[in-house]
């Protein structure tokens, strides 16, 4: 099968994954919270809270799995593979036992930090003992859920990992609707994830042959995984620390309330942001098979037609949502917050420049390049945060966004994109005649389609804000493709979304 189709069927299931998971969400939580009541659900919450930072642990390990998997398959090292696969499972056996003993460990604290009813503390009990036991099947089997994706086989994850979510959304309203409560859920719940991941070890196992050696204790295979993989740990840990600070910030300067504020902002900007992860998933990964075979000409194709692809697609969404920003705001959550309009316009803006950005950089990961980008991103958040400080007194909740945005725009963008580009070989000439050049006429029929719709036909409800977006976007795209593209281009469009031969 050709990499356009691979790449196509991988995005496909994807971003059905990801609907699936929103639209189960959506449907079972005010379900739940009905039959279990508020105080237990929000003890199972602070427990997945917990569990979800112990995932930090992970030190970036499953970055480097799914990207050397793919490189050494590329290159038919299978030696290497072996290796790489048992100082992961080897690692994940280890970290989890550290997350069951540190789980043991912190339930007793549990109700120093937190306001709990002392008639909730045994579901507390039972939700962080099974936690931990959990962790101690959970982190060992993920190793195999990483080879199954570094083998660029995401549509079996994704295929899985549905599977497993409506399996769960079955077994939650059948327990609920027979008087069981939160504790019956979550291990119903566990006992799904387990069973996953021993469908992604007989699909790994299917897909590649491999021996596991435990305990595999090769100093020289461990150093090159973390050589890679601290680095891209390091980097999910500052993203994550710019975001949890603006909140501390306004909290600090301005008041709690205002957090919330913000936080409308930093919601509708983080759909971008997942929208962005999930296309450009795949091809760094594809990009790592490339890399093994030492294919570069392959890599800058990827390179070019991914970012235009892509921008074609998320472009015109940014720029429909940041005209629709004031009604869609006023509509979904209220007049009320109509201060959260100007931040997240503000926010808005600097994805217009940072999703041109997922190709290019992604290649610098499938390389092996994390130092740099991680300089760059620590560069941003020093930015970020001393414009935020300086500009709060003046602006309020704004500066926050002023400061992420001017930090991204001027100092992440251009040095990311310089690097990526260096890295391939990829004069920014071409690059922006073979990337960029042609989609620049959609983004501003774009803006004017847009302002034109809000000048004639101003929303008067949400459902109406819903439908002149989606029928604005739809516009757009039609024309992208049937103006814009020539006929092979569109031969691989039909690909990619996976009509036709």
């Amino acid at each position: 099968m050709s990499t356009i189709k691979i790449l196509g069927k991988n995005i496909r299931f994807l971003v059905l994954n990801r609907f699936v998971g929103m639209v189960l969400l959506f449907i079972l939580f005010p379900f739940i919270v009905t039959h279990v009541g508020k105080e237990n659900y929000g003890v199972y919450l602070i427990v997945t809270t917990f569990t979800g930072y112990f995932g930090l642990l992970d030190f970036g390990v499953m970055s480097a799995l799914t990207k050397f998997v793919s490189e050494y398959h590329g290159a038919d090292d299978k030696k290497s593979i072996y290796r790489i696969i048992n100082a992961s499972f080897t690692f994940y056996v280890i970290i989890g036992i550290a997350i069951a003993g540190l789980l043991f460990t912190c339930f007793p604290y549990f109700f120093i930090f937190f306001k709990i009813n002392p008639t909730t503390i045994p579901v507390a009990k039972q939700l962080f003992t099974i936690a931990a036991i959990s962790a101690l099947f959970v982190w060992p089997l993920s190793t195999f859920r990483g080879i199954i994706q570094g083998l660029n086989l995401w549509n079996l994850d994704a295929t899985v990992n549905m599977i497993a979510q409506l399996l769960n959304a079955i077994t939650t309203f059948v327990l609920l609707s027979l008087g069981h409560g939160i504790v019956s859920i979550f291990i119903a719940m566990q006992i799904s994830l387990i069973l996953a991941n021993i469908v992604y070890l007989y699909l790994a196992k299917k897909n590649i042959s491999f021996k596991l050696v435990f305990p595999f204790l090769e100093f020289k295979t461990f150093k090159f995984i973390f050589n890679f993989s601290f680095f891209m740990f390091l980097s999910s840990l500052l993203s994550l620390f710019i975001y949890q600070i603006h909140n501390l910030i306004i909290g600090y300067f301005i008041s709690v309330s205002a957090i919330t504020l913000y936080a409308v902002a930093y919601n509708l900007q983080n759909y971008f942001r997942i929208i962005n992860s999930t296309i450009g998933a795949s091809p760094w990964i594809s990009a790592s098979g490339m890399e093994g075979r030492r294919d570069y000409d392959r890599q800058q194709e990827l390179v070019f037609k991914g970012t235009k692809y892509m921008t074609a697609a998320i472009l015109p969404l940014i720029i429909v949502t940041f005209f629709f920003t004031e009604p869609f705001i006023c509509y979904w959550i209220g007049p009320g917050f109509k201060d959260s309009v100007m931040p997240t316009k503000i926010i808005i803006l600097f994805w217009l420049f940072n999703s041109t950005l997922e190709s290019a950089s992604g290649m610098l990961s499938a390389k092996g390049i994390v130092k740099a980008p991680l300089f760059i991103q620590l560069a941003v958040a020093l930015l970020n945060i001393i414009l935020g400080i300086s500009l709060i007194k003046v602006l309020g909740i704004t500066a926050m966004a002023v400061g992420l945005t001017i930090s991204a725009v001027f100092v992440g963008f251009p040095l990311t994109l310089w690097l990526s580009l260096k890295t391939l070989n990829i004069p920014l000439k071409d690059y922006f005649n073979k990337a960029i050049k042609s989609n620049i006429y959609i983004y501003l029929f774009a803006g004017l389609l847009s302002f034109l719709a809000l000048k004639t036909f101003y929303p008067p409800n949400l459902s109406w804000t819903l439908f002149e977006m989606a029928l604005i976007y739809s516009i757009l795209i039609g024309s992208y493709y049937f103006v814009v593209l020539d006929k092979s281009e569109k031969t691989q469009i039909i690909k990619l979304i996976g009509i036709g031969a």
